[in-house]
């Protein structure tokens, strides 16, 4: 947290669809990765404590969820909230639902 302190970073999210053959067999179906730029305010030692403390960044990649009360700690955010959190959510519903399209499409 201290070393983010009003500073920019980037946040990469990966997303990877694998298809399973009746036969069991796992062939990839697409996979990308989804980059965030966010930059974090000024943090005084006070502020990176009480965060400790709450406990919120302990299970966290990054040290904070933007979702919840680290998101205080963000003035800024370019590219999808979604990939901050760890899954692209638009980017990945249209990818399972071309996915599901091309199955059903090969089994018609």
């Amino acid at each position: 947290l201290r070393s983010m302190s009003g500073r920019q970073h980037h946040v990469h999210t990966g997303v990877s669809v694998y298809r399973l053959s009746p036969n069991q067999e796992v062939s990839l179906v697409e996979s990308f990765v989804d980059t965030a730029s966010v930059q974090f305010a000024e943090l005084g030692e006070n502020d990176i404590d009480a965060y400790i403390q709450s406990g919120e960044p302990m299970d966290k990649a990054g040290s904070y969820g933007i979702q919840g009360i680290g998101g205080q700690m963000v003035t800024e955010i370019q590219g999808d909230f979604f990939t901050v959190m760890g899954l692209p959510m638009h980017r990945t519903s249209k990818l399972l639902a071309k996915a599901l399209n091309d199955e059903i499409l090969k089994t018609s």
